[in-house]
């Protein structure tokens, strides 16, 4: 059976597209920066707008923008007139709407079923290489999602959710999902090496929000597939199981400057049923 899913990333407090004008879908991905630099208030407003939205499952993650969710980076970083306890009060607002479908997934694997059974399994992360110092980073040359990573993404995943895009091989074509603003690649090649091993069916992410796009990876030749469509409109199918591609999305939402923010993008894929 065809489920539809909702992605979105980096909304930054204001850039939340408006829930009565999102279509209803089964599943809602934030891959992060649900706030400019975390505070009670933005966290309350970003949960408002998730809850609002009209799907089953809610699944977040924060951002490295999102520095209260950090309880390492909080405590090393405290000023004088923050809350020691910003951390956990922030996360008790996600923990309240938890009968309304609202979940924070700190870094791991996790199964989902729905009301009818539908299952899907996804491996959730909101680390990125160091920049500037903000939250959730891990330092260059750092293997976090192989083998020998703290956690590292298993095979028979469905769904890769990671706040930070790969960096694609030149030999892949033109992919700039993980472009920043002069045009540099910024993607972490060891996140490519695991989803290269992984292949999961969805790798959504943000981070760099002039990365904005989609592309499918057709790892059977070993190279890129077409691009595919659909922001707010066409629904884009994801690759059954088992026909060797990934649909790679960055879904960063907020624009710079005068430019319209993006949309989030609307996504299907067919998912088995758990019998009990």
């Amino acid at each position: 059976m065809t489920t539809t899913f909702l992605v979105l990333s980096d909304t930054h407090d204001d850039a939340f597209p408006d829930p009565a004008a999102t279509p209803k879908v089964d599943v809602v991905l934030h891959c992060g920066d649900l706030t400019m630099i975390g505070g009670l208030s933005n966290y309350k407003k970003a949960v408002a707008n998730l809850t609002a939205l009209d799907a089953e499952l809610k699944l977040v993650i924060a951002g490295n923008h999102d520095v209260s969710l950090d309880p390492k980076w909080w405590q090393e970083n405290l000023d004088e007139d923050d809350e020691l306890d910003e951390p956990a009060k922030a996360r008790e607002l996600f923990k309240a709407e938890r009968s309304n479908g609202l979940h924070f997934l700190d870094e791991g694997t996790y199964t989902f079923v729905l009301a009818d059974n539908r299952r899907f399994t996804i491996y959730a992360s909101p680390y990125t290489p160091d920049f500037n110092g903000y939250a959730f980073a891990y330092g260059a040359g750092e293997d976090r999602f192989g083998n020998g990573g703290e956690n590292p993404i298993p095979h028979g995943i469905d769904i890769v959710m990671t706040h930070g895009p790969p960096l694609l091989p030149s030999s892949y074509g033109d992919c700039r999902l993980d472009v920043n603003r002069d045009g540099m690649h910024c993607g972490c090649p060891m996140l490519f090496e695991a989803i290269r091993r992984t292949k999961p069916k969805l790798h959504c992410f943000g981070h760099l929000h002039e990365g904005y796009g989609i592309q499918e990876i057709d790892w059977r030749g070993d190279g890129p597939g077409g691009d595919a469509e659909g922001v707010l409109g066409p629904v884009c199918p994801v690759p059954k199981p088992g026909d060797g591609k990934t649909v790679m999305v960055n879904a960063a939402i907020m624009n710079h400057g005068d430019e319209e923010n993006n949309k989030p993008w609307i996504l299907s894929m067919d998912l088995c049923h758990q019998f009990s």
